[in-house]
């Protein structure tokens, strides 16, 4: 399903090629999709000598999800389809009680529910800021006073009768920023710089987490050893203040990118968020400084484009993968 995503209108042959198993397999596999009119052959395509071949994409109007973007104040709740498009979205600004805050994202939920007109809805993911322990459902170091008392999963569940996801921002920021990425690759490394710090990864195709589930917070790398500043320390610092230099910018971003290279070797960095005025000749000086520090090796750092929002599209991918394919 992922690869019909990124690649449609595709064919029964290509996609099997992109997933190194043979034709009979890809038919194996997405029959049970085709009769729930999850995947539809929508149209066909050239010919290269014999039938012209019917190709694959995925029904938008399958089933739609709701997406909760929760990782700051200015918060955003969306309706979206199975093709990864925003259907509609409302916004709305973090109150100081976190329960109203809450109450006031169900009754968005519930008014997106209305204009689905009774289809399926899969569930609803909500990106945070920290990361919740899936002992306890508790999210910890989120930038929204309260939350971390709150068992949001229980509640949301309770309230809107869904299945509840709940995910770091910049994990799913990642998986949207990797669904986005028009050549084939298995890892990347996704650099927010919002409110917060933050990282997400993916490797082989898929979001990783660590143990505990805080692999990316890049914001406890070490910056400077004699004064044990951390690359947070620095961000923070340089986010509060007006005069920040771009050489400032270059070498924070360098000495994220150079740690997470050194131990991991991925090749592909997104950097996204407003809080800097990231462009492409600043991203340059990042690659020519961190070649020059990593064996004269080659990595490519790119700024997240805005449309498709990255956070919004992974979280929708999340839900598509987590809940529309065990349906």
């Amino acid at each position: 399903m992922r690869e019909i995503l990124k690649h449609q209108p595709i064919s029964k042959a290509a996609l099997a090629k992109k997933l190194h198993v043979g034709h009979s397999t890809v038919v194996q596999l997405l029959r049970p999709l085709i009769d729930r009119k999850i995947v539809v052959e929508s149209m066909f395509g050239d010919s290269t000598g014999g039938r012209p071949p019917k190709l694959l994409s995925m029904n938008p109007d399958a089933a739609y999800g709701i997406v909760v973007d929760l990782s700051g104040h200015k918060i955003r709740v969306a309706l979206m389809n199975c093709v990864l498009n925003v259907v509609a979205v409302s916004r709305l600004n973090a109150e100081s009680d976190i329960y109203s805050t809450l109450e006031s994202i169900v009754n968005l939920c519930n008014q997106l529910k209305e204009q689905t007109n009774g289809s399926r809805i899969l569930g609803l993911c909500v990106a945070i800021s920290g990361v919740m322990d899936p002992a306890t459902g508790k999210i910890s170091s989120s930038l929204i006073e309260g939350l971390e008392n709150v068992r949001l999963v229980d509640y949301l569940r309770e309230k809107l009768n869904l299945p509840i996801a709940v995910e770091n921002d910049a994990n799913l920021s990642a998986l949207g920023e990797f669904m986005k990425m028009e050549k084939d690759m298995n890892n990347m490394f996704y650099i927010h710089m919002g409110e917060g710090l933050g990282g997400g990864l993916i490797i082989d195709r898929a979001i990783f987490r660590g143990d505990r589930g805080y692999a990316g917070e890049i914001g406890k790398i070490l910056y400077d050893s004699q004064t044990f500043r951390t690359v947070g320390d620095v961000y923070s610092q340089l986010s509060r203040s007006s005069s920040h230099s771009e050489d400032e910018i270059v070498r924070l971003l360098s000495t994220i990118v150079l740690n997470v290279v050194s131990i991991l070797d991925v090749v592909n960095f997104v950097v996204g968020g407003t809080a800097f005025d990231i462009n492409e000749r600043l991203l340059s000086k990042v690659e020519a400084e961190v070649k020059r520090h990593f064996y004269g090796f080659d990595v490519e750092v790119r700024k997240s484009k805005k449309d498709p929002d990255a956070m919004l599209t992974g979280a929708m991918e999340y839900l598509i993968e987590n809940v529309l394919t065990n349906l």
